[in-house]
Parts: structure tokens; C-alpha cells; sequence
């Protein structure tokens, strides 16, 4: 990996290697890596908002204008299975690869 950092970055992780804090430039760069993972949140370590707070965050945001009301389960049409005809496509697929 090839990374490109700006000329003042560049200057300090070179300072840091002649100033024996570490042995090599990869090394400043690990450790700083390491260090802003372990103090950036992580959403395993983050907790996680409710399906109520994230419809006010998106309210808040401006992301939408008014919360949605609840659909009516008993609204919903029933679901009727199609009937087709032919073979089905597992075996279709199974029969072609033989």
C-alpha cells in the first residue's frame, strides 16, 4: 500500500523515526492507526438507535418532513401464490450442469 501524505505529515513521521520513537516510518503510521481506531466509535461499540429515534433523527435532519404513520397490517392484501407450469429452476439448473 502507498500512501501520500502532506509535505508537514511527511515531516513529522520522518522527525519521529530520527528522534527514535520508532524504528521505521510504517511504524508511526501503525501506530497511529491503531490509536485512532481504538478511540473512534465502531457501531459493535456504539449502541444503536431504535426504530423511534432514528425516525426522529431523520425528522430532525430534515431528511423528511413528517414521521410516517404505521401501515395497517389487516390493509394488506393477501398474498395468492401464481401457479406456473414447467419444470422448476432448480431442477432446470441441476439438469444443465450434468
Amino acid at each position: 500500500m502507498t500512501i501520500h501524505l502532506p509535505p508537514e505529515l511527511e515531516r513529522f513521521v520522518y522527525d519521529q523515526v530520527l528522534a527514535g520513537r520508532y524504528p521505521s516510518e510504517a511504524d508511526v503510521v501503525r501506530a497511529a492507526l491503531e490509536r485512532l481506531r481504538k478511540d473512534a466509535p465502531t457501531p459493535a461499540t456504539s449502541p444503536r438507535m431504535t426504530e423511534a429515534e432514528f425516525k426522529q433523527h431523520l425528522l430532525e435532519s430534515g431528511r423528511i418532513s413528517s414521521l410516517p404513520t404505521p401501515a395497517d397490517p389487516a390493509s394488506r392484501p393477501v398474498f395468492q401464490p401464481i401457479a406456473l407450469e414447467g419444470e422448476p429452476l432448480s431442477e432446470t439448473i441441476i439438469r444443465e450442469r450434468r
